[in-house]
This record gives structure tokens, C-alpha cells and sequence, in this order.
């Protein structure tokens, strides 16, 4: 008896021997395992990571390219701008302007005078007033009972569009009000700061002499150290009639 027990027991050591020398190598195949995946990931993160690097220099490269364009083609536009410009001379036809929401739609001149008025619209051209797109005031009026007879649907936050050889500029009304036809401190005229004044007499459809003057204020969607920056080349996309 005390020999089968004792041979039990030798049996059974060897048997929790061979387990132990069993788990110890699947342990060791385990580790194995997960040192060659820990060693393939730093192998992909190290590959990761230099497309990235690729990645982020091609983008910094696409973009330098972008801007390069885009600085041309602002050159070329001030350029087109100075030469569209250069011979403009009171009663010119220079372009087109229109409101959003409303009727307003007509033929832009320089010159603000009875001329310019029976054909359209008139931008002012004296006492420091502006081209459209320009650094200063562009004041820009006609008549109540025709042109400008829808300027009173003229809402805040609509669009006026000065639609011009050199560019076409958008401006954001921003305020409407009624003054005396002497109160010029509030046409902005001589200011440097870029913004589009439409102006007609008023009440609105009257053909009789008045001196009252409604007056629509507006601000342009962009600027830049030359101005209005053309729809051409603003950042959004301008509405289109």
C-alpha cells in the first residue's frame, strides 16, 4: 500500500510538473506574441507617423501654393482695378447697381447730376466721394420716382451690389434713416473708412422740390488695406441676382 501511495504521489508530481513546464511555455509564447506585436505597433506607429509627417508637408506646400495664387491674382485684379479706372470721367457709365429685395436695379454713373439721373443711378464725384470698392464713401443717389421709388423695401442686413468693370462690390445695409437735405455731416463725405451710401428724396414717389432725403447705409462684407475686396475674390460666395 505504501508503495502504490508513494508511486500515486510521484505520478501526480510529475503530472503538476509537466502543467507547470506546460503554462510556463504557453506563458512564454504568450510574452513572445505580445512582443512581437508591441514591436509590429512601434513598426506601424514609426510608419504612422512619417505619413503624417508627409501629410503635413504636402499640406503646408498645397497651402503656400494657394496663397501664392491667391496673391497674383489679387496683383492682377488691382491692376485690372487702376487701369479700368484710369480714364473715368464725370457722366461715364460705370457698371450697375442693384438691392436685394427690392426693385432697385439700374445703371450706375459717375456724377450725381440730372444727366446721370435720367438714365439711372448716380454715384457722387466730388467733395472726397469714391469708385465703388474704394477707401471712402460711395455716395450714390436717384430719383424717387423712378430708379429708386422700391429703395424704401430696403431692409437691414439686405445686400447692395455696385457691380463695376474692376470688380463687383457688396455691401451690408446697416441702418435707414430720413435727414434734411443740409445735413451733410451724415453722407460720411471725405471718409476714409470704406462704406456705400444709396440716398433719394423723400417721402418716396414724390416729383415735387423737397428737402428731405432718405438715406440708406450700408458696409462692405470685406476689406482689405486697398479697399472693398472684390466678390472675385472674397473668402464666402457672393449671392447672385
Amino acid at each position: 500500500m505504501k508503495r502504490a501511495a508513494a508511486l500515486v504521489a510521484a505520478i501526480l508530481a510529475i503530472a503538476f510538473a509537466v502543467v507547470a513546464v506546460v503554462q510556463t511555455l504557453r506563458l512564454e509564447a504568450a510574452r513572445q506574441d505580445i512582443e512581437t506585436l508591441r514591436a509590429a505597433n512601434d513598426g506601424l506607429q514609426s510608419e504612422l507617423d512619417t505619413v503624417n509627417g508627409q501629410l503635413t508637408a504636402e499640406q503646408a506646400a498645397r497651402q503656400d501654393v494657394e496663397q501664392q495664387l491667391a496673391d497674383l491674382q489679387k496683383q492682377q485684379a488691382l491692376q485690372n482695378a487702376e487701369q479700368a479706372k484710369a480714364n473715368i470721367q464725370d457722366g461715364d457709365e460705370i457698371g450697375r447697381v442693384w438691392v436685394e429685395g427690392t426693385e432697385v436695379d439700374c445703371t450706375l454713373y459717375w456724377g450725381d447730376t440730372g444727366n446721370q439721373f435720367r438714365n439711372g443711378a448716380g454715384a457722387h464725384s466730388a467733395d472726397g466721394c469714391v469708385l465703388p470698392g474704394e477707401n471712402g464713401t460711395v455716395f450714390v443717389g436717384g430719383h424717387t420716382d423712378s430708379w429708386f421709388v422700391d429703395l424704401k423695401s430696403a431692409e437691414i442686413g439686405a445686400i447692395i451690389h455696385l457691380e463695376t468693370p474692376w470688380g463687383n462690390f457688396s455691401y451690408k445695409i446697416t441702418e435707414t434713416k430720413v435727414v434734411q437735405e443740409t445735413d451733410i455731416d451724415q453722407c460720411r463725405w471725405g471718409a476714409t473708412t470704406p462704406s456705400c451710401i444709396l440716398y433719394t428724396c423723400y417721402p418716396f414717389g414724390i416729383q415735387t422740390p423737397t428737402d428731405q432725403r432718405y438715406l440708406v447705409y450700408a458696409d462692405p462684407l470685406e476689406t482689405d488695406e486697398n479697399g472693398v475686396v472684390p466678390d472675385e475674390l472674397r473668402q464666402d460666395t457672393a449671392p447672385e441676382n
